[in-house]
């Protein structure tokens, strides 16, 4: 049993390190959700939901009964008087000075249609505001990309700073040999030892940056990012990058400024509904109940209390007449989302044409590059050969060195830059 322990402790400590590791690697996707979860924006889709369902509730409080309170104190330059006189009988006179107080409840019978046209209304509106949100948070997905593939950038290229200070480093001791054997001067070691030293502190600004920019993806995402391994390359290596263009090429626009334009139209067709209903006869009930000088009873001039109910109908007929224009406003609104969608899309179309023609632009210099980093290659180490038999001297070694690394380098970029502009490309189109 000691021995099974044994041997399966340091197995799954193993798989724990390894599902450890995995936990802290991130794709691009993963940093997009990460982000958009982590900005302080995404706060406002609580707020957008909390406002829409109180004002829906509040909306829904005009189905229930009303209660109105009203007051009233009014004097007349007239009051009502009779023209003639009965003998033996003491006639009425009436006040110039009239008070009353007066509670109303009613009960909404049928409206129209009026309330649940706002209901709609609201809950297109909240859909309009959650598109608009979701348009917003989409556009984070370029810094993304900046700081994404920027630390992939400078980590290759300090990578490849590494190599060339190895090589340096190769040269160095070889050139110190050849000046024990009296074929090197002293003044070709300190012209490597130069050129180290501008390598170190061209590494030493690249580590600067790197570390910046994984500071600010570190911000965005909420997420610790601390080295460049914890990125992975979002195209793998022996991806047919072409396919993976006509992929996207093929693929339809689906950004999230298609969707905030429908619901925008939707919100319109809806306002059209609440001003339809506006426009229709609304019928309750009612009881009014009071205290005030006239009462009911015009005949007796003294305070005294009163009630009336019933059922009544209140038809707005004036708002009919600008059921007309509204129609139009409603026409001329939707006719303005068609015309910013079909700019939208031209704008896009255009901007994924840019983007492609891009990148077969770095297909090809990729291509170029290949060959050109194979002849450098070449042309160093035969360069290296010729300063270690004395015909060459350590500047022209260090000459070729850097057309050497200048040339890799360009091909780094250009690999880059290719993935950055395919991602690029699938962020123009959501794909």
């Amino acid at each position: 049993m000691k021995r099974l322990l044994l041997l399966i402790v340091p197995l799954l400590s193993a798989a724990a390190a390894k599902a450890a590791d995995s936990d802290t690697v991130y794709t691009i996707e993963r940093c997009y959700e990460l982000t958009e979860n982590n900005y302080p924006l995404v706060k406002r889709y609580d707020l957008i939901s909390l406002t829409e369902e109180y004002t829906l509730k509040n909306a829904y409080m005009h189905y229930f009964p009303q209660i109105s309170l009203s007051g009233k104190a009014s004097y007349q330059s007239e009051a009502l008087a009779f023209p003639f006189s009965v003998p033996g009988i003491e006639l009425p006179t009436f006040s110039k000075d009239q008070y009353n107080i007066m509670i109303e409840l009613s009960q909404v019978i049928w409206d129209g249609g009026q309330i649940a046209a706002e209901r709609r209304n609201i809950r297109a509106k909240s859909e309009t505001d959650r598109r608009e949100q979701e348009v917003d948070m989409y556009s984070l997905r370029e810094k993304v990309n900046d700081l994404y593939f920027g630390i992939l950038l400078i980590d290759k290229q300090i990578r490849q700073t590494e190599i060339i200070l190895s090589d340096l480093s190769s040269e160095y001791g070889k050139v110190t040999e050849s000046m024990a054997n009296g074929v090197a001067n002293r003044s070709d070691l300190d012209m490597i030892e130069v050129e180290m030293i501008t390598r170190r502190k061209g590494r030493t600004e690249m580590e600067s940056m790197l570390e910046a920019y994984m500071r600010m993806l570190s911000i965005l995402t909420g997420v610790k990012i601390d080295s460049p391994e914890m990125l992975t390359e979002p195209v793998p290596e022996g991806t047919d990058m072409k396919r993976l263009l006509t992929d996207i090429i093929v693929a339809d626009i689906r950004r999230p400024e298609l969707d905030l334009y429908a619901a925008r139209e939707k919100e319109i067709d809806t306002q059209w509904d609440y001003w339809t209903a506006k426009g229709l006869p609304k019928v309750q009930l009612f009881i009014r109940g009071g205290y005030g000088r006239p009462g009911l009873n015009m005949m007796d001039d003294t305070f005294q209390p009163f009630a009336i109910g019933g059922i009544q109908l209140v038809w707005n007929i004036s708002e009919l007449y600008s059921l007309g224009y509204g129609k139009k406003i409603i026409s001329y609104s939707k006719s303005q989302i068609n015309t910013v969608r079909e700019t939208f899309l031209f704008n896009t179309g255009m901007l994924s044409d840019e983007k492609i023609t891009q990148i077969r632009k770095y297909f090809k210099i990729i291509e170029d590059d290949d060959r050109i980093v194979r002849l450098r290659e070449q042309i160093l180490e035969s360069t290296r050969g010729e300063v270690e038999n004395g015909t060459l001297s350590a500047s022209d070694l260090i000459r070729e060195i850097n057309k050497t690394e200048l040339a890799r380098m360009e091909k780094i970029m250009h690999e880059i830059e290719l993935m950055k502009s395919l991602y690029e490309l699938k962020t123009i189109k959501n794909n």
